[in-house]
């Protein structure tokens, strides 16, 4: 079967083309990483006119949803082996704006291993996970109790939590506008929201590194169609993903932004990337002007009222 050919887009054709998933602007022109073919479809990453950040178009359906964060081909690939280390800190760090007991939603949790990391701190800690299978899991490692997305959905009435987690969640899902402020309405007021992810569209040697790989490659090979999984579906950097939750929790204070660096995904690679990814970490963190470098960033926000 010969590889499906990427649809070039025009200006024309900009209302064919889903609205950016954080700003709702209207693509301007093709971006990096260009294509990917799963499950037998072409997905278009484009960029956003207006934010620049870089989406998947057309959104995958449930069927190929369900196939990429299956757990064996998703969770048990790439966090059954994850460190604690980053767990730890994450709930040492809510603790400082958090009492011992407080009840924590983890959406999104994974398998579990923010879960365990809180319930270790003394916080009274659930789980929602997308897939069934890795739900079970989750529940296993951490003790908590874990339901999947769609059983979570079908309550008649939602839970109130002090604390709502979303890690390296917001970037899979296809509406994350929708999705956060239907989980605010489980934020009792005076409560935390705590987000973390990945920035990567942010300033970063890998960033560049990659994005001139990319260049050279589309230069090489016009209209080249690679094989992949578009989990990540929206590319983001620090004033964009900002800019969203202050669109999605108006009146909310920001009590922690954090931009740091993994050299992610070149901490893994051959010499070259290895001193690029290293390269990343000592810029880290570091400002010039009002650019912060980093791939990742971590969000604490605190929603009125309350005492």
């Amino acid at each position: 079967m010969s590889t499906p050919k990427r649809l070039e887009r025009t200006p024309q054709m900009a209302d064919q083309i889903r609205p950016c998933p954080l700003c709702a602007g209207i693509a301007s022109r093709t971006g990096f990483p260009f294509a990917v073919e799963f499950d037998g479809k072409v997905f278009n990453y484009v960029r956003c006119g207006r934010c620049l950040s870089v989406f998947v178009d057309p959104v995958p359906d449930a069927q190929a949803l369900a196939r990429m964060y299956a757990r064996s081909d998703y969770h048990d690939c790439h966090y059954a082996e994850c460190q604690s280390g980053h767990y730890s800190a994450a709930a040492r760090l809510l603790r400082d704006y958090a009492p011992e007991g407080a009840t924590v939603l983890d959406y999104g949790c994974g398998l579990g291993h923010f879960l365990h990391a809180t319930r270790s701190a003394g916080f009274n800690a659930h789980g929602v996970e997308f897939d069934a299978e890795a739900a079970e899991a989750a529940a296993l490692r951490s003790g908590c109790p874990v339901i999947p997305v769609a059983e979570f959905e079908r309550q008649p009435r939602m839970p109130h939590f002090d604390v709502v987690h979303l890690g390296d969640v917001l970037e899979h899902l296809p509406d994350p506008t929708d999705t956060q402020t239907r989980l605010l309405e489980c934020l009792r007021p005076g409560g935390l929201l705590f987000v973390e992810g990945p920035l990567e569209e942010n300033p970063s040697p890998v960033y560049w590194a990659s994005r001139g790989f990319g260049t050279f490659k589309r230069w090489l090979r016009p209209g080249f169609v690679g094989r992949g999984t578009p989990t990540h579906l929206f590319r983001t950097s620090a004033s964009p993903q900002l800019d969203f939750f202050r669109r999605v929790a108006p009146g909310f204070e920001l009590l922690h932004w954090e931009i740091y660096e993994t050299g992610w995904p070149y901490d893994g690679g051959g010499l070259l990337k290895r001193m690029i990814s290293r390269s990343a970490m000592l810029l880290g963190g570091k400002r010039i002007g009002r650019v912060a470098f980093g791939n990742r960033f971590t969000a604490l926000f605190r929603a009125p009222g309350g005492h």
